[in-house]
Order: C-alpha cells, then structure tokens, then sequence
C-alpha cells in the first residue's frame, strides 16, 4: 500500500512540473512558424488576398546583412520612388560642389525644393532637379544613378533604361546605402520621415519610426513604397503592387509583419551586433540621429491565439486533476479540502507563468525614483554636459547635440538653440511596473519662427548693403545678389534678431517616458523631446 502511495505521489509531482513547463513548451510552438520569412509574407498576402504575382518584395536587415525577396528580380513601374535616387545624386553633386545653387538660393533653398520632392512628392519640383542636376536627360539620370542601385553603368540593362522601371532588389540596395553612407547624403532620411505619416506603410504603425517614399499611379493599379524602419536592428523594405487587388492597409500589414519579424529575432538571447545611429543634418544648427524605437508589443490576436494552447493545457490539467483528487479521497480517505487548494494553487501558479510569457512583467519592485533620471537627464541637457546626458539615455548613444555647424550662421542658431533650453518637472511621475511616465514642460529656440523673421531681416539688410556700396559689389553680370553679399545680410539679420531670442521660444508639455532596466531607470529619448531638442523642426 505504502508502495502504491508513492507511485500515486510521483504521479502528482510530475503533473505539477509538466504544467508549470506548459508556458515553455507553447512558447517554442508558437514562435517556430513566425520565424519564417516566407511563410510571414506568404500569410499576409493570403490574408488581405493579394496574389504573390501581383508583388515584388524585398527585405534586409541592415545590421545583419539577413535578406529575402518574392519576384526580387523583376522590373515594375517604380512611380514616385525614383525620387529616392535622385534627391541622393543631387545631394552628393551638391555636397561635392559639381552644381552651383547659389543662381537659385536667393529665391528659395535646396532644402526647400528637396522637402517638395520627397515629403509633398511634386512631379514639378522632381522635373527640375532632372533640368538643374542632369540637363533634363533621364537617360543620364539613369546611368550616373545606376551604382546606386547595385548595376553596372555600362551593363546590358542600362543600354535600355526603360521608363521609370526598377526591381525590389535595386531599391533594397539604394537605401542600404542611403543608411550606411548617410554623410554622403545629409538629410535625406530625416526629410523622408516627415513624408506621409498616415499612408501606406506608415498607415497603422504607429510604432517604429519609419522613413519611406511611396509612389503610386492612379491609386488602384500601381501602389509602392520603400522604407528603412528603425526596429532594434534597422531595416531595408521595397513593396511594388500593382492591380486593383492590392490596397494600402495590405502594405501597413506587410510592413508591421517584417518589423515584428526583426523584433523577435533581434531579441533571441543569442548575441546580436548593436547598430550605431548615423547622426545627420536635420538645419544648419541641429543634428538629429535616426531613432531606434523600443520593442513592440505582440498583437492582441497573436496573443489571444498563442494563449489557447496554455489555457487548453492548464485545463486538462485542473481536470485530470479533480479526477485524481476524488480517487485519492474515495479510495484512502483523504482529506479533500487540502488537495483541493493545492491543485487550484498550482493551476493559479500556471496561469500567472502563461500570463507573464505572453503579457509581460506582472508584479515589479524596481528602485530608485524616475523623476530622479529624468531630472539629471534634463539638467545635463541644459547645462550642455552631453556625456552625463546620454548617460541617462537608454535607446541612444548620441544625439548629435554637441557638434556645432561649420558655418558661422549655423553655429550662431546652435548656440541660441542651446542657450534657450530650460525646463520643469510638470506633474507627478507615473510608474507602471517597469515604465514610467513623467511630465515635462520644456522651453525651447522655435526655429521655424525664428527662420521667418530673419528672412524678413534679410531684405532689410541687403536693401543697406546696397545702399553703401557700389552696384558692381554688390550684384554679378545677371544683376543678381553677389554669394558673399547674400550671406553677408543673411548673417547680419541673424544678429540683428538674435538681440532678442526670447521673443522666439516656445514653451510645450510632453510625458518623457522611462524604463527600468540594469538596475537604474533610464530615460527613452520620444519624439517630443527630439522635437523640442532640434527646435521643433524635426520629428
């Protein structure tokens, strides 16, 4: 009897321990599928019933080189995405002084017709840069932006440039050297940011910074987009739809999919190279890196699937249970209440371990005040102490703020920018578990307004410039303003309303969220604070 007593105790052990494994085992079944690349792309064409015919994809992790491609290799209508290369080559023959703007500059600024292109997409504005950069030539175009795309000038697909046509794999290749070599074209990326916020694959993110230029025909036969996606690991993606099959809420699926995809293979406990974020230009005083978002959150009916095969577990188990509970009591006469308790016990303590798994931290005692960091975080900020600053930064290593401009405007905006900084500690700070949330109203230079009134200064100045001098110094033999006598005024109206810049700052209220992790609270740079930090010109 005593024998078969121990049999009947081994029995209960095991059934414990099998399901307090229950959350384990359903992990490793649920996270096998989502692994694949293929299989991902395949559910999400099969869910919004897009035919793999009617696309071309392409996706690299441009951390890890990882790639994959559906129809990679076949030429499509690129639409407006051809303005991706060509704000690139026209940046670098600017940077490289192969083009004089300086005809142009005193009607509007390379900025100003870049951000056209790529945020507004204007066809006008595109057709220009072609007459100003390659003399109207888009055969022209092509070749000198053919290493963009991985093809060799001279090769047999460029003797025939075909209207506007590129494959996936052309433009995965651009933007993996738009990312990696974004010193070689300033302030694309952060332009391309700005475009679109609510359209294609922007249109229900919310939660990875995304860079993108769509291009689209007619809105029901050609719908495109490319992106880098700031996830842990920064990604390369090319979407090309064509049909009335395809839609834009197919493309924000796609998009998420691949994101999700990344997160969950950055976050594997096996080591992964960390990126370093690329800062670039976003004015002539501010520089601002790409972001690098926390990870996402699964789905709520990912969740709510992969919870069924736990619950399912954890229920065989309270019956089999009871089962065992009432033979043990019939049989030997034990106490009923106490095993009772004790099965509910272990099933409780199942569902909390499934739960967790799948719902993230339950209870968290973590120490230290999140005002505290953000206080030391904000201080150093405004005192311009950038090392003790990021310091408190989790998902930043640099935020470009203390690398002055070369020009000498661009460095009298910096140090005004800097010198306006100050802020407040709003409210209380929320703590949940282990993010907190605390409010902040920070006081900044508005760039924008600022910018407003020194172009009304300009013609001011330049009007006293050329009331001193004589004509011949002052306007070239197309009776336009001298370079030197345009930034000669613009750099004197800089001063001049630079006498009072507290008549251009601006006060706003962000929550600047927190995380626990190491052992400390560590500020997460949103895009409210980016924002306030490059003078509300950015994000």
């Amino acid at each position: 009897m005593k024998a078969f007593q121990k049999i009947l105790s081994m029995i209960a052990a095991l059934l414990l321990c099998l399901g307090v494994c229950v959350p384990a085992f359903a992990d490793d079944m649920d996270s096998s599928p989502e692994e694949d690349w293929d299989q991902i792309t395949a559910a999400v064409l099969e869910a919004y019933g897009v035919s793999p015919s009617n696309v071309r994809a392409g996706y690299r992790n441009l951390v890890t080189g990882e790639e994959h491609y559906l129809n990679g290799d076949e030429y499509t209508i690129a639409a407006s995405m051809f303005k991706v290369p060509l704000c690139m080559a026209c940046t670098e023959k600017l940077q490289n002084g192969d083009v004089d703007w300086s005809v142009y500059e005193q009607y509007f600024s390379y900025k100003d017709v870049q951000d056209q292109v790529l945020i507004e997409s204007s066809n006008e504005q595109a057709s220009f840069l072609k007459d100003v950069f390659f003399g109207g030539d888009y055969n022209q175009f092509r070749i000198e932006t053919a290493p963009y795309m991985g093809v060799e000038p001279g090769s047999e697909r460029m003797e025939d440039t075909m209207y506007n046509e590129y494959t996936a794999r052309e433009f995965i290749n651009c933007l993996s050297l738009l990312y990696n070599e974004s010193e070689r074209f300033p302030g694309i990326i952060e332009t391309m940011q700005q475009a679109m916020t609510d359209r294609f694959f922007k249109i229900n993110e919310p939660r990875f910074r995304i860079a993108h230029k769509p291009g689209w025909i007619s809105e029901d036969m050609i719908l495109n987009d490319c992106a880098i996606c700031y996830t842990t690991q920064p990604i390369a993606l090319v979407l090309f739809t064509r049909g009335g099959s395809t839609s834009e809420e197919f493309m924000s699926a796609w998009c998420t999919a691949m994101c999700e995809y990344t997160e969950r293979l950055a976050n594997k406990p096996a080591p992964t190279p960390e990126p370093t974020p690329v800062p670039t230009p976003v004015s002539a005083a501010v520089v601002t890196p790409a972001p690098t978002p926390a990870p996402a959150a699964a789905a709520p009916d990912r969740v709510m699937l992969s919870m069924i095969v736990p619950a399912a577990a954890i229920g065989a188990f309270l019956l089999f249970g009871l089962i065992f509970v009432i033979v043990l009591c019939v049989k030997y006469r034990t106490h009923f209440v106490g095993l009772f308790l004790a099965l509910l016990l272990s099933a409780a303590g199942m569902l909390l371990a499934a739960a967790g798994t799948y719902y993230g931290t339950v209870y968290a005692m973590p120490n230290g005040n999140p005002a505290d960091s953000a206080a030391r975080f904000l201080d150093a900020v405004c005192v311009g102490d950038y090392p003790a600053a990021y310091a408190e930064l989790r998902d930043y290593s640099d935020l470009g703020l203390a690398e002055a401009p070369a020009s000498p405007a661009g460095q009298r905006v910096y140090e005004a920018l800097h010198d306006s900084f100050a802020y407040t500690l709003s409210g209380e700070c929320r703590t949940d578990k282990l993010e907190a949330s605390q409010p902040v109203r920070f006081t900044y230079l508005d760039l924008k307004r600022l910018e407003d009134a020194v172009a009304a200064e300009t013609q001011h100045q330049a009007e006293l410039i050329v009331q001193s001098r004589p004509t011949s110094e002052v306007y070239d033999e197309n009776k336009r303003y001298r370079p030197e006598v345009a930034d000669e005024a613009y750099l004197a109206a800089l001063n001049a309303v630079l006498q009072t810049p507290q008549n251009y700052y601006y006060e706003t209220e962000f929550e600047l969220p927190l995380a626990y992790a190491d052992g400390r609270w560590q500020v997460l740079a949103n895009p409210a604070l980016l924002r306030a930090l490059a003078g509300g010109i950015a994000y």
